[in-house]
């Protein structure tokens, strides 16, 4: 969580309610309590606790705020060929996971993960394996009811819907692949209709989250997205805009440079480097390589551990990718 960002609900207090028996309401309360001693820099885990696992860098959407959908930005090169992580490849990294402790997968970063087939394979490997926290990020726009009925089976826990409008005018900020407005219409109705199908079917899995991006187009409709959504859904996320575009952040301030991201999670990208982060600032700081090394050599890396201190010591601002993000996040 950063100056930008805010949430309304609590998703972890809903997950452990919702668990049915006393022993994954312990497990989860653990990785939890984990998961704060790492974010609040008191303690370096030895493994991470969680992984953003970038199957793919396919997106059907190219945003005006998504480096999908900048050219002008320096992210925006590695969209332009395709990249997927084979799946023997995703089984082996999951395997690897739970041995090694992780609790908590998320099967996206900058891609729609519901535009890769063997998604639902991901999840129900994972889930079988007993990893405690698997969730996706999506725009919901190929949320039809068959892949409504599949992730309401798979063993999902949580699922979150980036949408950042509460009108069509201002849902055109979101562009299809070909450039052409994407339907604001056709992306709530699928919302609602997995939101009626989860009740009717009394899942209490996956919780569902959507999130707001205020921008100067949307922050209008802020409180009207609140009201609508704030009773269907179990919670809300708010960010604000990260300028990708302009590199202008570049001096010291007077603030302690440090971020917990590294404390707890490392993100693997579609072309298999790893980094130890989830912004798009960190594709800048490559840590390893999962065609190269094990996720628990790269956690435990010489690189990684001083990486881990510099940021726990507020000395952040000497990586050059660092000092911008958390200038521009904090």
């Amino acid at each position: 969580m950063t100056n930008k960002t805010s949430v309304l609900g609590d998703v972890h207090k809903k997950t452990v309610s919702f668990l049915k028996s006393k022993k994954d309401k312990e497990n989860y309360s653990k990785y939890r309590n984990e998961f704060d001693l790492a974010s609040n820099f008191k303690k370096i885990q030895k493994f991470p606790l969680h992984i953003d696992l970038e199957i793919d860098n396919l997106c059907n959407f190219a945003c005006s705020f998504c480096p999908i959908g900048q050219p002008e930005s320096k992210f925006h090169e590695q969209y332009k060929t395709i990249k997927t992580i084979e799946k023997d490849k995703v089984y082996s990294l999951l395997d690897e996971c739970k041995l090694i402790g992780v609790k908590s997968v998320q099967f996206s970063l900058v891609n729609e993960p519901l535009a890769n087939k063997n998604i639902f394979d991901y999840i129900e490997y994972a889930n079988k394996l007993g990893i405690i926290d698997i969730s996706i990020v999506s725009n919901g726009y190929l949320l039809n009811e068959k892949n409504s009925n599949k992730i309401l089976s798979s063993g999902l826990k949580k699922i979150q819907f980036s949408l950042d409008a509460f009108s069509e005018k201002t849902y055109k900020e979101r562009k299809l692949k070909n450039l052409k407005p994407a339907n604001y219409k056709k992306t709530i109705n699928n919302i609602l209709n997995f939101l009626e199908l989860k009740k009717n079917k009394k899942s209490n899995f996956p919780i569902v989250r959507v999130s707001f991006i205020e921008m100067e187009e949307n922050k209008h409709e802020k409180n009207d997205f609140e009201s609508f959504w704030s009773n269907k859904v179990d919670a809300i996320h708010y960010q604000k805009l990260i300028d990708f575009i302009n590199d202008d952040n570049q001096e010291k301030k007077e603030k302690e440079y440090k971020c917990n991201m590294p404390m707890f999670r490392m993100a693997v990208k579609a072309d298999g480097t790893v980094k130890p982060c989830c912004t798009s600032y960190g594709d800048d700081i490559i840590i390893g390589n999962i065609y190269k090394n094990t996720l628990n050599e790269i956690w435990n890396s010489k690189f990684m551990k001083k990486f881990q201190k510099m940021h726990i010591n507020g000395k952040a601002d000497t990586n050059k990718s660092c000092l911008e993000c958390i200038n521009k996040t904090f």
